[in-house]
């Protein structure tokens, strides 16, 4: 999540190096923005069998549990579909200037799904207050809203993508699913990886098929691929909880290792046949990426598990813990910004100078994150 921050703040930067941006559409290029989005999807995979494992030991029904998905997954959904048609907001023709119809927009996220203390049972009815108003905000601005397309022509609210929390959603809502299913059996995830990634094949050679098109000929869901990345971090956690003693350490890593390279290679076999890149989703890209996603946590498995080196993390701990506050905060800043019509200099917006400056940027957007905590506002869906 702290790379996410920095590296989405790229837009405000020229003059960097080319290795941190993301990959053109149609490049065959791996930059280190476009893995920032795999590794989030490989943990958010990770974090499935022990989550929901801890729904089925403190017995759960089926459901109860589906019934979350569904909420969560709806939540998702809804707040991507706002983020891609902000990227249309057209503010000629509107109500209200696009910097204003993002920060109301987002202040009604947090009153939605804001994590309200459960224990004052006196301000509950005041909770649930602020949840209907911010549906009724969400509702009018979704009808206020006017968009203009790419060629130039006056739009309402509608799906052109997911956005990117659409598509978290998506691939929330299949991989769990799927694992409230199979549970875990290894073997049923690991099938389900394979089918995702043989949806991802077939839709980068170009070949058509019936089931889950939409209007861009794409699987709704994200053409597999992105599913793929999470099923990849539920194999891992899964092997994590079978292998996981000091004995077996070495066998654990081995283990690990031995699946990124299968992945690394498979990836650049494919690499004759399909370009590396992000936009276009292709599985040279999913397969790459996931290699490095369960290296990373080979690394960090090491250090935090075996070393016990986890005095760091306590400074980002909070991006971890608030991550969905932290990934909205930022569109409340640049709209704040732009309305105040303050500029950055130009000397900060360019080579290393540019790229401390996302740093402080991103150091700035914890604090807020964390202030935030302090203040009990925290999204939780």
């Amino acid at each position: 999540m702290v790379l996410m921050v920095w590296v989405n703040d790229f837009w405000t930067l020229n003059s960097i190096p080319k290795w941190l941006k993301h990959a053109t559409a149609g490049e065959d290029y791996l930059g280190f923005s476009d893995v920032i989005f795999p590794w989030f999807l490989f943990v958010l995979g990770m974090s499935i069998p022990f989550s929901f494992q801890k729904r089925f030991n403190n017995g759960e029904s089926i459901f109860l549990i589906f019934k979350h998905i569904l909420l969560r997954t709806l939540a998702l959904l809804v707040m991507g579909l706002f983020h891609m048609n902000i990227e249309m907001y057209n503010t000629e023709s509107s109500l209200l200037a696009k910097p204003i119809f993002v920060i109301i927009t987002t202040f009604a996220f947090f009153m939605v799904w804001n994590n309200y203390p459960k224990r004052n049972q006196k301000m509950q009815i005041f909770f649930t207050a602020l949840r209907l108003i911010g549906i009724l905000i969400l509702i009018v601005m979704y009808f206020i809203f006017i968009g203009k397309n790419y060629d130039g022509n006056i739009i309402g609210f509608r799906v052109h993508w997911w956005g990117i929390l659409g598509l978290i959603g998506w691939v929330y809502f299949i991989s769990a699913s799927t694992f409230v299913f199979v549970k875990n059996s290894l073997l049923g995830i690991f099938i389900a990886f394979l089918a995702c990634l043989g949806l991802n094949i077939i839709s980068s050679s170009g070949m058509t098929y019936n089931i889950f098109v939409w209007q861009s000929g794409h699987w709704i869901p994200g053409n597999g691929g992105l599913q793929a990345l999470a099923f990849g971090g539920i194999i891992v956690s899964l092997i994590l909880i079978k292998i996981n003693t000091k004995e077996a350490i070495k066998r654990l890593y081995l283990t690990l290792f031995g699946f990124s390279l299968v992945s690394l290679f498979i990836g650049l076999i494919l690499n004759n046949y399909f370009i590396i890149n992000k936009i276009n989703g292709t599985p040279t890209w999913i397969l790459i990426s996931l290699s490095t996603a369960i290296l990373l946590f080979v690394v960090l498995h090491w250090l935090i598990d075996v070393k016990k080196a986890t005095s760091w993390y306590r400074y980002i701990a909070i991006a971890g813990t608030s991550t969905l506050t932290c990934y909205l905060i930022p569109y409340l800043c640049y709209n704040i910004l732009v309305l105040s019509k303050l500029t950055i200099p130009i000397v900060l917006t360019a080579g290393i100078i540019g790229l401390l400056k996302s740093a402080i940027y991103t150091i700035l957007i914890i604090g807020i994150t964390w202030w935030f905590s302090l203040m009990k506002i925290q999204i939780k869906i």
